[in-house]
């Protein structure tokens, strides 16, 4: 079997940090980068994604859960972008009625950056995202989760092995009943915990999650491990500490960390 493994390149939500109190979990934003065969799969293109360091041989492909700032202000960034003539492929639902070509445009571009994307080396094609497709021997499936604006929930299944990441999700019961079939018996799911459960009583209708909602998703979904994401961006390696004695179960429950590669 190839491998099918995932590494954490961009664990923040909201806004990148910086200093020694985020060096454990991480400074920059959304993105994960996913290899399964000669895949090479990034979910989200957050400040993250100016750490990545593709493979020369490999297709690229990027899967934006939505246009958020955070979630995408590390693509002109990408160092892939300077390889001349290499594919690379993103994918995203059309949002605010802008197609995934029109949003990007909209950012990358003058006056907030002097070129776009398109006057990169690289050969970057845009497609609307569908329900279900392949990348190369990679299944997609997508649902859409519960976040202002809209945010795509993406699962990827590889040689039996699957990973669900459901980034900017909030809970509720017709979303969370969703999500728990979208990733039944999933090798890993990443979910959403920007907020601890008294931090969420100020910030309900935001968008974003629990460790205990997650917990009940992953129990119920019968998933194997689960991370926790988009950490928010006040939240300190010392704060992180204290919360792992409450939630984390050794590799099965834990919170993200910065450059972690897990295997699937």
């Amino acid at each position: 079997m190839e491998n099918f493994k995932i590494t954490v390149l961009g664990t923040r939500g909201s806004i990148p940090v910086r200093g020694k109190n985020f060096s454990i979990h991480g400074s920059a934003t959304s993105c994960y980068r996913v290899q399964a065969g000669n895949e090479e799969i990034y979910l989200d293109a957050g400040s993250g994604m100016a750490n990545a360091e593709p493979l020369k041989t490999s297709r690229i492909t990027i899967l934006l859960t939505h246009m958020h700032l955070d979630h995408v202000i590390g693509l002109p960034f990408f160092v892939a972008l300077t390889h001349k003539d290499r594919p690379i492929d993103i994918y995203a639902h059309e949002r605010a009625e802008l197609l995934p070509k029109e949003a990007i445009n909209r950012l990358i571009a003058h006056p907030f950056w002097p070129v776009r994307i398109a006057s990169y080396p690289a050969k970057v094609s845009f497609h609307l995202l569908p329900q279900k497709f392949f990348i190369g021997a990679v299944e997609v499936d997508t649902l859409e989760g519960c976040h202002p604006g809209g945010s795509t929930i993406y699962k990827l299944t590889y040689q039996g092995k699957s990973l669900v990441y459901a980034t900017d999700f909030e809970h509720n019961h017709e979303a969370c009943e969703a999500l728990t079939d979208f990733a039944k018996d999933c090798d890993l799911l990443l979910y959403d915990t920007q907020y601890t459960s008294e931090e969420y009583k100020l910030y309900k209708g935001y968008g974003h999650s629990t460790p205990e909602e997650g917990i009940k998703v992953a129990e119920k979904a019968a998933a194997k491990k689960i991370r926790f994401i988009h950490h928010a961006p006040w939240r300190t390696d010392k704060d992180f500490a204290q919360m792992e004695q409450i939630f984390e179960q050794g590799d099965k429950v834990a919170f993200a960390k910065i450059d972690e590669e897990i295997l699937l």
